[in-house]
Parts: structure tokens; C-alpha cells; sequence
């Protein structure tokens, strides 16, 4: 899931009383979807889901707070999970190229498996679709929030991509394009490396591994208790994937940009207190 807010956000509410009395007062809470409903989302619901009009909006605010009562996070408050930030980036058509020529496609952290209803509006085969988050809740919930339960066929992993040892048989070396969106931000630079090694456990010769993140020009780090985030630059985005190469024996063609959030559909608001941007990365295996 997407743990996004760089400096501190509101941890899964354990206490029933505390669900049913969600926090609407929260710095990361906006009360309506506004500007955040752009057209590229608002046609998978439309066409993919057969929910358009007021009635979207309705639903929208029905899904998002329901979703809100249990993960007070950001990304949810803040409808961040509604961005098509991968249609924007230069390599989207050549995602949808691989993706419906029958490549297997895995998203990591998929939250409500907002990125994958993408990927099967615009005509993907949803059967060679993945999903890995640390619980079922955001899927059952992006089945509530996309009506498609009965023909949504991607298969969901509940799994921590930090657990020691990890193997799984059905994905490693058999995925084409992975997808790390607002992921590995989550993690201290150190469980970075064991991430991306563990992404790299999954791919093969050719695979693209696509993601976008939060970054920091001078890179930021933050501790909080439970966790540790560390925001890359440019040349630290560049130097842990070259350590993984030499780590692991493979070969990356790495192409990586800073973006500021407005590029990717947030407001100014969203950055004032702290000048953190983005980072947009397509990573190719090349042996």
C-alpha cells in the first residue's frame, strides 16, 4: 500500500469505534474528488466499470470513505489512487503494446488495483495479471470501487515483499512488466536494495519494471517510529539500481527523470511544506 506522506500519516485504525468515526479533519483528507478525476480514469469507469454522471461521483465518495475509515493514508485521503500517472509517461504505449500481446504483467503495492483497471480498459487480458499488497482489504475494496468482480481475473498475492526468503513459483522470471507505483519510496535505502533485488527475482531478460515515486532534490530521509523512508535524487535513483546490477549479475538499462507533482495531477498545496518532487523510471533488463 501506498504509505505516501513523506513526514507522517495515520496508521490502519485497529479499534471498530475509531472505523466507524473516520478523521475528516485530517491534513490529508479532501472532502471531494475535484480536480483529482481526470479524463483517462474517469473513462475506465465509465466504459470498464459502467459508472458515469453523479453517479460516479456519488460512488467515488462512498468507496474513498469506506476505504478511509480502516487506512488513513494519504494516498486515500487525498485521492492520489484516482492519478492515471502512468498514462502520462512517455513509455505508456509501449506498456500497452507488451501487455496485450499476452505479457504478464505484475503490480506491486497495487492498493486497489487502480493501475491494472488501466491496463484492462485499454485492452488487456486481465487472466495475465498479478497483485501483491500486505492485505486483501485494498483488493476487496478496488472490487467494490470498479464493480468487477466477475471479470477482473488477476490474481491477488498477499505477501510482503520485504518477508525473508520470499519465493514465489508462479512469478519469479516469468513477469514482463512490473509495476512499482509510489512503492519503493516506502522503504529505508537499505530495504530499497532488498526490494528492487527482490523485483529483480521476478523478471527476466527483457522485462520492464515501470514506477513512479516521491523524491527529494537533495534526498530526504525519514524516521518515524515503525519506519524509515528514504526520498532518492536523480544520482542516488541511478547508484542503487547500478549496486543491485553488481549485486545480483544483471544488466538494467535505467532511464530516469525528475518531475514536479504537478506533471503527475497534485496542486501546489500538496508540496508546500516541503519541497519534495517525483521520479519517473523505466527500468529494462537487459541481461
Amino acid at each position: 500500500m501506498s504509505l505516501d506522506n513523506p513526514l507522517s500519516f495515520a496508521l490502519p485504525i485497529d479499534s471498530d469505534d475509531q472505523a466507524k468515526t473516520p478523521n475528516i479533519e485530517s491534513l490529508w483528507y479532501k472532502p471531494d474528488v475535484g480536480s483529482r478525476l481526470k479524463p483517462a480514469i474517469q473513462a475506465v469507469f465509465e466504459h470498464w466499470s459502467g459508472i458515469a454522471g453523479d453517479e460516479l461521483t456519488h460512488h467515488l465518495h462512498h468507496v474513498r470513505d469506506k476505504a478511509w475509515q480502516h487506512f488513513q493514508y494519504p494516498c486515500i485521503g487525498e485521492w492520489i489512487f484516482l492519478l492515471p500517472i502512468m498514462t502520462q509517461m512517455s513509455v505508456w504505449p509501449d506498456i500497452l503494446k507488451r501487455a496485450r500481446a499476452d505479457g504478464t504483467v505484475l503490480d506491486l503495492g497495487c492498493c486497489f488495483g487502480q493501475n491494472l483497471r488501466l491496463l484492462a480498459a485499454n485492452g488487456v487480458e486481465t487472466t495475465n495479471m498479478y497483485a501483491m499488497d500486505i492485505t486483501s482489504e485494498f483488493w476487496d475494496l478496488g472490487f467494490d470501487l470498479f464493480r468487477d468482480e466477475s471479470k477482473m481475473k488477476a490474481k491477488f498475492i498477499r505477501r510482503d515483499i520485504l518477508e525473508p526468503s520470499l519465493r514465489l513459483e508462479p512469478l519469479d522470471g516469468k513477469m514482463d512488466i512490473i509495476l512499482a507505483c509510489l512503492f519503493l519510496h516506502l522503504f529505508s535505502r537499505e530495504q530499497q536494495i532488498l526490494a528492487t533485488k527482490r523485483i529483480i527475482q521476478f523478471s527476466r531478460p527483457g522485462s520492464m519494471v515501470i514506477g513512479y515515486q516521491r523524491a527529494h532534490p537533495q534526498t530526504y530521509t525519514v524516521i518515524r517510529p515503525g519506519y524509515v523512508m528514504y526520498l532518492h535524487n536523480l544520482d542516488t535513483f541511478r547508484d542503487l539500481w547500478r549496486q543491485v546490477e553488481a549485486e545480483t549479475g544483471t544488466k538494467w538499462q535505467v532511464e530516469v527523470e525528475m518531475v514536479e507533482i504537478e506533471e503527475w495531477g497534485l496542486e501546489k498545496e500538496d508540496h508546500e511544506w516541503i519541497p519534495w518532487a517525483g521520479i519517473n523510471f523505466v527500468a529494462t533488463r537487459e541481461s
